[in-house]
Parts: structure tokens; sequence; C-alpha cells
């Protein structure tokens, strides 16, 4: 339906309705594109065969405007043939005798070929006293085949109309027709300034929101502006296709310079002011461009056009003439930038002074991507050597620090030779996040190890540079017995940066201080805020130290805070995954398995394998996971997808992932030997806290497995003193409750007692251990007293399914309970393990029992999975028990 197209519409209706009594007559229909003219002879067509009224119809094309008759040859319906062909002389004169009345269309004049031009002009002449109605429709601002003639046709005509642009009300028309209902007023002014009022540029952006989903209402106002529409563009092209090159160059230039002067577009498009000039008047008029003084498109798809006509090398030439041209002008380095970034890279040492600027900038406001684009792309430029070249290093370290940390801290360690003075790498190096150290190059990490008692610095950054020092040597036993020392050393009443306190409260953590030392410390390096530069350390490790002394809560919240901080850095920011990381740890201390495990194998699909701190963390929450016999395969499934990132992680990491992947296949022998070997690892590093990974109470309990009992005592037993010494509440009680597990009689349930006691006061880090310690508690009384023992079993199944682990009274692994030895064997397994715990080899055996040497190995094989014991010492520990099958 034509909107505000009252007027033409009864314009036509009375000269259709004169034609047919005889005073035929010429109308023509003007305006730029996108105005709506072939909807108007559309509506007119449609009218007139309404009426009965014969309707002849034709569209110019500029591809056929060099073909004689082209348009003619479109009413072929009324030629007749003559033996040179189509006859059209006597087609005009059949047409001007018509009894019957005639409407003749033709859109696009402009376009026509000179023979037809000239038949119309003809027609025309003598059509006044005839039943044909001529009706024509040219767009403004394109030149005719034949100028001369094309003038005369239209001087010929009784009414000429250049199509008026539709009001705001008429938008709000069309878009009630497009969706259905009325549009937000918002919406509407929206639509009608992005189209200027014309229907076709309206109808395609209505009909694209509403394609896509998008309403009428104003929170879809911002998809009127992002829509780019293929109907508009096509128009566009076709418009500006016909057009002579000093038009088409102009229209180029406006696509590089938006809104810019006419002589600047002059001098970027290569043109006298003078043809600029007059092709910005054709473009104006073609209804591309809109205000001749400061031209823009009439819509950002016709842009995209007006590029999309150049060769690629062709369009980087033209950004760099403009990228020239706009710093001569000293426009904002941001806009130069954006040509340089998209012409080729040899554009001299002028070029990488503006990227370096725009990319500094770009950093400054948060515009992180826009930055690194800027930063990479001077670097290709600048000079291998000089000062310059180790500024842009450091800032692109910066800038990618989250999206790619391992690049930045590669960036930062080039940079830092490079560097004019001592002050300047001193104050680059007490900017590196602590939760980066990990994976910077050895060079940076002797530069610490050179700054730190640098006596020309300045306080501050000497002590930064000295904190991120001894965060990097966590692992090194004597420093990091140092900085417990420096943290013990410290008063209440001391002011201490957050993030040293972070750090030195850390070591604390590590090597088992004082709970209660250590808690109003990690509290008060958090008050001192959430940015998200905070995940690089002060956050992370504070958090953690919160969640080992069993404030769970406490630290999920500081936490998400971060998180919600990050507000739309990707999914994969390095303070993200830092974060995730560490929260998925929290959500196991939390006793909350099954998201802890969701969340790090989702952290570990996003992470870099070259991200140690990251993926470290993720396999210890992993590996806890399937330890703490709580694991429904999921966990045991990530660790195993990942075996080949063995050189992202240390090496107790990696014996702990192996301990766990030999757990959830049973093979409890190979598991002790993982697990006594990551332990040995931690011991080393002098990380003795035990709620940090209570490997010894997971070792205990295999050994107890194994039925060796006495190294399981003395394993638990020191895991206790230590548990004791650090002070949470879940560190005694796993203690106590694996010590119960491993001790026989009511020794063992006292033991049990003491750590339901223990636990039941500790909130959600001990919700498990004492759901375990209920249940293994209860197994033990159901021979002396049932109805205590059904107690404690129901407190537990009930305490297991608040955490996710409703069928936790069956996993033998929570207890270690025993295998069972010869019942799980065949005979013929029974009979090589008796003769192995005997002490002969496989060779011997094969010859007693007349078998193969392979076919030994095999057997023995499968005895050891069975029995879970690593080796012949295992078989000969179980002897006895061999023996008793």
């Amino acid at each position: 339906m034509l909107r505000e197209r009252e007027n033409e519409t009864t314009l036509l209706r009375a000269s259709l309705e004169r034609a047919r009594h005889g005073d035929g007559g010429l109308l023509a229909f003007s305006g730029p594109f996108g105005i709506g003219r072939s909807a108007l002879l559309a509506e007119a067509a449609s009218t007139a065969r309404e009426q009965g009224v014969r309707v002849l119809r034709a569209v110019a094309t500029t591809p056929e405007r060099d073909i004689p008759f082209g348009v003619l040859t479109q009413f072929s319906c009324c030629t007749t043939e003559s033996e040179v062909g189509p006859d059209f002389t006597t087609m005009r004169n059949g047409l001007l005798t018509s009894s019957e009345p005639v409407l003749l269309l033709v859109d696009d004049l402009q376009c026509a070929d000179v023979e037809s031009l000239r038949w119309i002009d003809r027609l025309c002449r003598a059509v006044a006293d005839s039943r044909v109605l001529v009706v024509v429709a040219h767009r403004d601002g394109q030149a005719a085949t034949d100028p001369a003639v094309f003038a005369r046709v239209l001087d010929r005509a009784a009414h000429r109309r250049a199509l008026a642009p539709l009001s705001a009300e008429g938008a709000g028309a069309v878009v009630r027709d497009v969706f259905g209902v009325p549009g937000d007023a918002r919406f509407v002014a929206a639509c009608h300034r992005m189209s200027h009022g014309r229907p076709l540029l309206l109808q395609a952006i209505a009909c694209g929101l509403r394609d896509s989903g998008k309403r009428s209402d104003e929170s879809d106002v911002d998809a009127v502006w992002s829509l780019r529409p293929s109907v508009v563009a096509e128009r566009a092209r076709a418009a500006l296709r016909a057009q002579p090159e000093p038009v088409l160059a102009t229209a180029r230039a406006v696509a590089l310079l938006d809104a810019a002067e006419p002589e600047r577009l002059a001098e970027l498009a290569e043109l006298a002011p003078e043809a600029c000039a007059a092709a910005i008047d054709a473009l104006v008029a073609l209804g591309v461009l809109t205000d001749p003084q400061r031209p823009r498109f009439a819509h950002p798809v016709i842009s995209d056009v007006a590029e999309g006509g150049l060769t690629p090398a062709e369009l980087s030439e033209w950004h760099r003439r403009a990228a020239r041209l706009l710093q001569t002008d000293q426009r904002p380095v941001e806009v130069v930038a954006e040509h340089l970034l998209a012409s080729d890279a040899s554009q001299g040492e002028w070029a990488t002074g503006v990227l370096h600027a725009a990319g500094r900038r770009a950093l400054d406001r948060g515009d992180v991507p826009a930055a690194i684009r800027c930063l990479r792309r001077a670097l290709l430029a600048c000079p291998t050597a000089g000062a310059e070249r180790s500024v842009l290093l450091a800032d692109l370290a910066e800038a990618e620090r989250s999206s790619a940390p391992v690049a930045a801290m590669r960036h930062l360690s080039q940079a830092l030779p490079r560097f004019a003075s001592t002050g300047q790498r001193a104050a680059a190096l007490a900017e590196v996040p602590p939760m980066l150290l990990a994976v910077a190059p050895l060079s940076m990490h002797a530069a610490f190890e050179e700054y730190r008692a640098h006596e020309e610095l300045e306080p501050a950054v000497a002590l930064a540079i000295d904190t991120r020092m001894r965060a990097a040597r966590f692992g090194d036993p004597s420093w990091c017995a140092d900085t417990r020392e420096r943290f013990d050393a410290l008063n209440p009443d001391d002011q201490v940066d957050p993030e040293r306190a972070a750090v030195l409260l850390y070591a604390a953590t590590l090597t088992g201080s004082d709970v209660k030392a250590v808690l109003p410390w990690a509290r008060r390096a958090l008050a001192s805020g959430t940015e998200p530069r905070q995940a690089f350390g002060t956050v992370t490790l504070a958090a953690r130290a919160l969640s080992l002394a069993d404030e769970v809560g406490e630290a999920d919240a500081w936490m998400a805070e971060v998180t919600a901080a990050l507000g739309d850095r990707g999914e994969r920011a390095a303070e993200r995954l830092i974060i995730d990381a560490e929260r998925a740890a929290a959500l196991v201390r939390a006793c909350r398995y099954a998201e802890a495990v969701a969340l790090a194998e989702s952290t570990l699909r996003r992470c870099d394998p070259a991200l140690v701190s990251v993926v470290s963390r993720c396999f210890e929450t992993l590996a806890t996971v399937v330890l703490d016999a709580v694991d429904t395969g999921a966990a045991a499934r990530v660790l195993a997808r990942h075996r080949d990132w063995d050189q992202a992680v240390q090496v107790w990491v990696r014996e702990l992932r192996d301990a766990a992947l030999a757990v959830s296949l049973q093979d409890f022998g190979s598991a002790l030997e993982h697990l006594l070997e990551c332990g040995r690892e931690r011991e080393r590093l002098g990380w003795t806290n035990p709620c940090l990974l209570p490997w010894r109470s997971w070792a205990a309990l295999l050994y107890h497995r194994l039925q060796r009992t006495e190294p399981a005592v003395e394993l638990i037993s020191e895991e206790y003193r230590r548990a004791v010494a650090w002070g949470a509440p879940s560190g005694v009680g796993r203690a106590l409750r694996v010590w119960g597990a491993v001790t026989e009689g009511d020794a063992g349930s006292e033991l049990f007692r003491r750590a339901v006691e223990v636990l039941g006061g500790g909130g959600p880090a001990c919700t498990l251990e004492l759901a375990k310690a209920h249940l293994m508690l209860g197994r033990r009384l159901l021979g002396s007293d049932r109805l205590d023992a059904a107690a404690h079993l129901n407190e537990g199944d009930e305490l297991a399914a608040s955490c996710g682990v409703p069928r936790l009274r069956s996993v033998d692994e929570i207890a270690g309970d025993g295998p069972g030895t010869q019942a799980e064997l065949t005979r013929a397994e029974l009979r090589i393990a008796k003769l192995v715990a005997g002490g002969l080899g496989n060779q011997q055996i094969a010859t007693e029992l007349g078998v193969s040497s392979r076919a030994v190995e095999k057997h023995l094989t499968k005895v050891y999975r069975k029995l879970g014991v690593a080796g012949r010492a295992g078989l000969a520990d179980l002897a006895d028990s061999l023996d008793a099958g």
C-alpha cells in the first residue's frame, strides 16, 4: 500500500479517465533512488487493469542502453513484423488510433536507448488527441543517452512531479503496515531518519528488522542503525554503475572521508575542485549523497558499495592517501589509524607513531581489541632497535595481558633490554601481574633478581619488584620460608600494599601457618577492591587463603565481584580464566562437586595450554573430585582428555592427575605410587598445609586398601598434626575421619566421633567430610549398636545428598576398604599370585605350569589390577591372605 502518494494517484486516475475519452497525455515522475517511482508505476498499472485499461510496461536498464529499440521490444505484444524486423512505426500508429484506452509505462527513462527514446518522443508529440496515457519515471542525477531528446520528452509532459519523501507520520504508517502494530515513537523516528523518508529504504529497514526477529519498540532502536539491507545495496549499485569515473571517485572519497569538506574530497579523489563539486551535485541529485556541504551517504550500506568497486590493492592505496591527508590536517590519531590499518604495512616511521599513539589512547579508554590492532600493526613498521620499540612492546604487552597473556610476557621480556634507562626497566617489571609470572620467560625472572637489590630505585618500585620475585618463587622452599617470616613479622597496624599482603599471606598459607593469623590479612587485602586487574594477584591469592580457611562463601563472593566487574570481556580473557579456575577450586571446598567439574571443564576448554597456573588449578580441582570418591566419571574423563598437556604443568600436578586417573581405573597400586611422588614433590617445595592438598589422607586410604596399616597410620598422624597447626575444621576433621578408617575397633570409632564433633560446626566446607564421618561411624557400629548406627547412616545420607552425592554410602573408597583378594581372582590367577608371593620368577612359573612367559605376564597384570598392588612386593605383603584362599 502506497503511503502519502494520494496526490499522485489522484492525478493518475484523472488522467486515465481523460484518456478514456480521447484526451491522452504524458505524466512524468522523478526523484532520487529509493523514493518510490517504480512502486508508483506499479500502482498505476494495477489501477488501470482494474478499470479494464490495456497496460504496456517497460523498464529501461543501464546494461541495455546501447541496444537499439531495447525498451520498445518489451512492448513486442503489440508490434508487427516486417521483412526487416519489428515495425515500430505501425505500432505507434496503432496505439494512437486505438479505440480502447491504453496506459504505456516506462520506468528509468534516463536509461532508455536512443532509438526507443526518439520513438517515445514522437509518440508523445501526437498523444494529446488519442486514448493513450504515457507515464514515465526517471531517476534524478543520471544523464540520459540523448540529453536533448530526453529533455524534449519531459517538456511534453502535462504534469511533472518530483516525488517527496515520506513524513514522520508516513514512516509510522509504513512501520505499522510491516509489523502489524504501531511502532514506538523512538523506533519510528530512527527508521524515518535512517531512510530519509524514502519508501524503498524504509521498507527495506522495517522488513529486515521484522525478519530478523526484532520488534518495533524502543528496545530495538539500535538495530535500526546497524542493519545493512541488501536491497538498498543493490539499488545503490545500480544507480552508481552508470556514473562516470569522476563521480565514482568522489563517491569513494566520501566512503573514506565521511562528511568531509568538498576540498578534502577533491584532494583524495585526485580531482579538480570544480570537477569534484559537479560530481557531488550529481550524487546528491541521484539520491546517493545528502548535504552537498558535508557529503554523507543516504545509508551506510552505500559506503560498502562505493568501496566494493576497487581491488584490494586499489583500496589499500586509497586508505594510504586518506591517512596521509588526515595526518596533514592534524586529525585525531584514532581516525588516521583506521585508514593505516586498512592499508598495507609499508607506511614509514610517521605511521608507526600514529598507530602507537592510537593504540595507547585505545588502551587508556579500555578498548583493548582496538589497542592490540594498532600496536601490533605499529610493531610491523617499527625499527628493530631503539627506545621507541621498547615502549611499543611494553604497551602491547599491557594490551595483551587479558587476551594473550603468554604473548604479553614474551613481548615485555623483549622490551626490557631496549629501555633507555634503569628506571624504565624497573617500572615495567613492577607492573608484571603476579599470576602471569609462571609464563614469563627466564630472562624476565633474571631481571627481577637483578633489579631487586638495585639501590637507585624508588622505594615503591623496589617493593613491587620484591613482591613479584617472591610470588615467582613460591616453589623455592627457602624463599617461601623467608616470605612467611616477612608475614609473621607484620603487625596489625602496618600499612601494607594489598598485592604484597596477598603474596605474603599466601606464603604463610602454603607453609601451614595459623589460620587465625592469615584470615584478617586476607580480608584486608580483598577490601582494597575487586577491579578486573586484581584477578592477576590480590583477589586470587587472598580468596584462595579464605577458601582454605573454610570461609568458602566469603571467598566465592569476592571472586563473584571480580567476575561481575569483568563485564563484556571475552570468555577467554585471562582474568576470567584465572578467576574461573579459582572458583572451581572453591566450589570443591564448598562441596559443590558437579558445579566444580563443569566449571573446570569449561575453563580448560577455553584456556591456552601454556597458561600454567590455570591448567594446574583445574587439574588439581578435577583430581580432588576423583580422589575424594565423589566423581561420577566426568572429572576423570576431562583429565584423560588432557593427558597430552604434560608440558603445561609441574611434576606434582602431573603425578596428582595420574593418581586420579589410576583410581578411576581401580589401579590402586599405581595410584599410590603417583600420589606418594606427588607428596614428595610438594614436600620438596615446602608446601606443608594439608588443606591445600590432602595427599596424605588419600595415600593412607590407599595403603589401607592394600592392607598396609603401618604406613597408613604414619601418614595420617602427620597430616593430623599439620591440620591442627593450620586450624581449619575441614582439615582436622578429615584427618580424624581417615585415621579412624585405618584404625580397628573402638579406637577407630572414637576417632570417627571426634571427627563428627569437629566437623559439625565447620560450615559448608565440612559438609561432605561430615557425611563421610557419619557413614563410616555408622558402618563401624552396625555390629554393636544398630540404633545408633542407623542414626549416623541416615544423617550421612542426608548430608551426602545435599552435596549432590546421594550414593556415597555405597562407595568403598571413602573408607579405604581393602580388596577382596582371592575372591576377585580366577583359579589360574590365584595360583600364579601365590607362586609370585613365594618368590618364583615368571619363567620358573611358566615352566611349572606348562604355559608361556607371556601368559604369565598377562595373568599377573590382571592380578595386580584386581588386588590393587604395585608389583611383586605388594603380592609378597599379601602372602598370608593368598594362602588363606
